[in-house]
């Protein structure tokens, strides 16, 4: 045998590398218009399907328990399978959940579907991560995440603007969700075709990824738990109160139903745009901790003045106060950058999904919750929902208490 050193593989092309990593981001736009669009939805389906508003609730939130009970499974998997196979099996069946939630004709059934859809959603958005760590040079990681929550953020105005337009129009929101199921199969072929696994050359670590050491390393370590808590805090917020109960807020403001919706639609530009600007600063500063505390803090004034002064605020105010609670939760994209480095290589699909999976499920608890507080009833008054809704100060609060405690260290070893 030849004793000389064989030639290294030749390092990815970024343009190749981004079309993967770009590839594997339509599933998480898919997740999120299916995800938010359901607000814009809820009264049609309501009506159709007789539900109340706290069943409404419950169906919506369906989705994100769902989501967050998988994301750590969907993470390991992704570590010890790869993303692309899964990547083309999860948006497949997720296109088949759509078609099963636009047959429903019961709240058992539209609560089983949109659980389904949940679950199967579940693997977008730690493969993209995962598929950015891989690919995309380490300088711009975080920025990949960044963009991750761009194109999130356009899922979100797309299934809540989106799908009040097409209602507008004429669409029943059965045929909105046919659509959305033919969509889903399309990205689990596309994903199928242009997604790889992982740079030639690049170790493979999977044979070496178990749920009990992935529990012991992800769980004793001290920043993957403050991350927990803090993108929990933003995101469980982003999805609770903005996925949801915003709406019903605006229109106990006076907003009409349709307005309401495109109104709240401006608070997921504000995340659209905020992440990716978040992430470039996050990848170029000496230390992200004054970024991330800026985030909560910033998140919690822009909730009090939607929850408290939207009804001495000129319209263009109110706007902009919705882009500027948008844009500070959008900041939280950075947190991805801090948890990766403090956790080995192997696990960091886990990582993403474990730290992902508490933001949906605090946002599941915070539309779930107000539900059961607010009690049946078709409509409340606007001083029990700033009341309730308050939740979602405290919840912030939480999350820039995280921050203070949070420590920047060295990429952990390789293993």
């Amino acid at each position: 045998m030849n004793s000389r050193q064989l030639p290294s593989p030749p390092a990815p092309s970024q343009l190749h590398a981004w079309i993967i990593w770009a590839s594997a981001t339509l599933l998480p736009i898919y997740q999120l218009a299916i995800q938010i669009g359901f607000g814009s939805l809820q009264s049609a389906i309501g009506r159709d399907v007789n539900l109340s508003i706290v069943q409404a609730a419950v169906v919506s939130g369906s989705f994100l328990v769902a989501y967050s009970l998988m994301q750590l499974p969907a993470g390991l998997l992704l570590d010890r399978f790869g993303p692309r196979i899964l990547l083309a099996i999860s948006a497949t069946l997720c296109g088949v959940s759509a078609w099963f939630f636009a047959e429903a004709a019961s709240f058992s059934s539209l609560l089983v579907s949109r659980s389904l859809l949940g679950a199967f959603a579940a693997v977008g958005f730690p493969a993209a991560g995962l598929l950015g760590r891989r690919w995309i040079r380490p300088s711009c990681f975080v920025l990949s995440m960044g963009l991750i929550d761009f194109f999130f953020g356009l899922g979100a105005i797309g299934g809540e603007a989106g799908f009040a337009l097409l209602q507008d129009v004429g669409l029943s929101w059965r045929e909105i969700m046919n659509a959305l199921a033919f969509v889903g199969i399309v990205i689990g072929v596309l994903c199928g075709i242009v997604v790889r696994d992982r740079p030639v050359g690049m170790d493979d670590r999977s044979s070496r990824v178990h749920l009990l050491d992935a529990m012991s390393v992800l769980l004793s370590n001290r920043q993957v738990l403050l991350a927990i808590v803090y993108y929990g805090g933003m995101i469980g917020v982003a999805f609770g109160f903005g996925g949801l109960w915003d709406i019903p807020l605006q229109e106990a403001y006076g907003f009409i139903g349709s307005d309401a919706v495109y109104l709240n639609s401006w608070l997921f530009v504000g995340i659209a745009v905020s992440a990716p600007v978040s992430g470039v600063l996050a990848d170029r500063m000496a230390s992200r901790r004054p970024l991330l505390l800026l985030g909560p803090i910033c998140a919690l004034l822009g909730v009090c003045g939607l929850l408290f002064i939207p009804s001495i605020l000129p319209y263009w105010l109110l706007v902009a106060n919705l882009v500027f609670t948008g844009a500070f939760l959008g900041t939280s994209v950075a947190i991805f950058g801090v948890v990766c480095d403090a956790v080995p290589p192997r696990y960091e699909a886990t990582t993403i999904g474990l730290v992902n999976a508490a933001g949906c499920m605090m946002g599941a608890v915070l539309q779930v919750l107000p539900g059961i507080l607010l009690g049946s009833g078709d409509a409340y008054p606007l001083s029990l929902l700033q009341q309730v809704l308050s939740l979602n100060i405290v919840v912030l609060v939480f999350a820039a208490v995280a921050v203070l405690f949070l420590k920047e260290g060295a990429r952990a070893e390789k293993g």
